[in-house]
């Protein structure tokens, strides 16, 4: 990791600047270091693993400069061989919200970011850096997901819930053919992605599995229990978004989301190793989801 450092250092001509890796619950993909310069000026680096999460980080952060509070960039470093993309990008004042900062009044304030996001449409559902792949059928990619995060974990889990669980997905799919899109999403829509200071909303950050699809999905963090909404908080959100868009009827499609959320989960982690190790905590929440699904 010093060597993968020292390069990114000369790359950006960061020399002097002290470097110290970010780590915090349920991050599973990037590599971020809060970056201090010689002036005392904190910047945030963030390298990608994934040539599409640099792209689409990128993507957005570019599109929503000047309309919502994203950090800005100051410098990139494509993904070359040899080497990761990178993001050198402003530090945001404040922190990640905690479930001990969330107030009715944020709440508000953060449906009304969501809603400002969902109100951005777009021509066709799928990755906005490949522009050419773009569908017109919802189903197409959230199909495609599905499968990725299925055949993940057709190693791991116990046969009767995998065949349980197809069952649900083949009856319940075409329930996508009526959802609120196409139109860009952020799709990690949770409070580890949102940035707060003395009790307002600061940005909303990681950009890297953003895409243009339906609204409902950014819904599916808050019903899957990733959000610390419950009673008041959760009706101000609501509210929040309200005032900016109407808000999507997704009960009917969110147990499909969910579901299709927790294979994704469940599924990286099994690819990488960090079942039992840095994610135990969130794997075990959503391998008790899928057991109960059916009961």
């Amino acid at each position: 990791m010093d060597n993968l450092i020292s390069l990114y250092k000369q790359r950006l001509n960061l020399q002097g600047a002290n470097f110290s890796r970010i780590d915090h619950d349920d991050a599973m993909v990037a590599i971020v270091y809060k970056v201090i310069q010689s002036t005392g000026l904190p910047l945030i680096l963030k390298i990608s693993e994934r040539a599409q999460d640099y792209l689409r980080d990128v993507y957005f952060l570019k599109h929503f400069a000047n309309s919502l509070p994203v950090p800005r960039i100051i410098q990139e470093v494509p993904p070359e061989t040899g080497i990761h993309g990178a993001i050198l990008m402003e530090c945001l004042p404040g922190t990640l919200l905690k479930i001990t900062d969330l107030t009715d009044a944020l709440a508000y304030e953060i449906g009304s970011l969501l809603a400002h996001i969902h109100h951005n449409r777009v021509t066709g559902y799928g990755d906005l850096t490949q522009l050419q792949d773009l569908s017109t059928d919802p189903r197409v990619h959230f199909t495609h997901k599905f499968e990725e995060g299925f055949a993940e974990c057709s190693n791991h889990l116990p046969k009767l819930l995998l065949d349980q669980c197809r069952r649900y997905y083949d009856s319940h799919i075409n329930l996508l053919a009526s959802v609120d899109g196409p139109c860009i999403i952020h799709r990690d829509f949770r409070p580890g992605n949102v940035i707060i200071y003395d009790g307002k909303l600061q940005g909303i950050i990681d950009w890297a599995s953003g895409r243009a699809n339906f609204a409902e999905e950014d819904f599916c963090p808050i019903e899957h229990g990733e959000w610390p909404m419950h009673g008041t908080c959760k009706k101000s959100f609501l509210t929040g978004y309200a005032s900016i868009r109407p808000v999507p009827d997704y009960q009917a499609i969110m147990p499909l989301l969910r579901l299709s959320r927790a294979f994704a989960t469940i599924g990286f982690m099994v690819k990488h190793g960090t079942w039992e190790s840095s994610n135990t905590r969130l794997y075990h929440s959503n391998r008790c989801f899928l057991e109960t699904f059916f009961k």
